[in-house]
């Protein structure tokens, strides 16, 4: 867990069980005392749109790592594929972004993301 006051842009975090990618951070004053609150510009992992959330400094968030990587696809069936890392050679089952489905196919270059031991289809390339 990170206190919200520690977030950078272009962090991960887990909110409402979802997963944003932090934007801009902001500090903003609330009230006569000058209270304040960090103030995060947050985007969907899988969606466009920008979502602004207000939480005090000393709030935990979870943070999640994720890695974006390029591969190839060897095999396709349905909605998962079975990827080839491009850089360490490494095997993975993955499932495919529903707007991808139709135009992935087997030998596409592609880029994934790697979170919580689960792989994703983001991007056909090229």
């Amino acid at each position: 867990m990170t206190e919200a006051r520690e977030l950078q842009k272009g962090m991960y975090i887990n909110y409402n069980n979802e997963i944003f990618r932090v934007i801009r951070k902001e500090l903003v004053a609330y009230g006569t005392h000058s209270h304040s609150k960090t103030k995060l510009f947050i985007q969907p992992l899988l969606g466009k749109g920008e979502k602004a959330i207000n939480l005090m400094h000393h709030d935990n968030v979870e943070t999640v790592d994720i890695i974006r990587k390029d591969g190839q696809v060897i095999s396709k069936s349905g909605n998962k594929v079975q990827i080839m890392d491009s850089h360490s050679y490494e095997t993975v089952d993955a499932d495919i972004i529903p707007e991808l489905a139709d135009e992935i196919k087997e030998g596409d270059n592609i880029t994934f993301i790697n979170f919580k031991n689960n792989a994703l289809v983001l991007e056909k390339r090229g």
